[in-house]
């Protein structure tokens, strides 16, 4: 009985570290993910590093927001849902969803035609892109 019991622990404990080592895996590939889509959709001008000065931020009206200080103007709380929204559409900001820059959920939608589920599809998206923002925060 006791063999039996120790058997059962220690074959928890290495599903455990499996699944530990695979989760692991999982969010560093939706990191990587995350970077990847900020720098081709964000990055010509909220710049490389998230600062508001890429490339083609000189030729713009406004100037993008620095993307860095989100979570220090917001009393040191990420703002993720806003970030979200504001990346999507679906909340006004300024220079987001007029002529000077694309609402990128419609964006993200209409290239996601023909699969399954294109809104989710959208959304994920929206959502990696938001928690890499994130990880920008100075």
């Amino acid at each position: 009985m006791e063999l039996t019991r120790r058997r059962i622990f220690i074959f928890g404990v290495a599903v455990g570290l499996v699944l530990a080592v695979l989760s692991f895996d999982a969010l560093a590939g939706e990191a990587d993910r995350g970077r990847e889509l900020y720098l081709q959709y964000c990055s010509a001008c909220h710049g490389k590093d998230g600062r508001g000065d890429g490339p083609v931020s000189p030729y713009l009206q406004l100037k993008p927001t620095d993307l860095t200080r989100l979570k220090k103007e917001n009393r040191g709380i990420y703002p993720l849902s806003k970030v979200m929204s504001s990346i999507d559409g679906t909340r006004d900001v300024r220079g987001h969803g007029d002529a000077k820059m694309p609402v990128w959920g419609e964006v993200f939608e209409k290239e996601a035609e023909g699969k399954k589920y294109p809104t989710l599809t959208s959304l994920l998206k929206v959502k990696v892109i938001a928690e890499y923002i994130s990880a920008l925060q100075r």
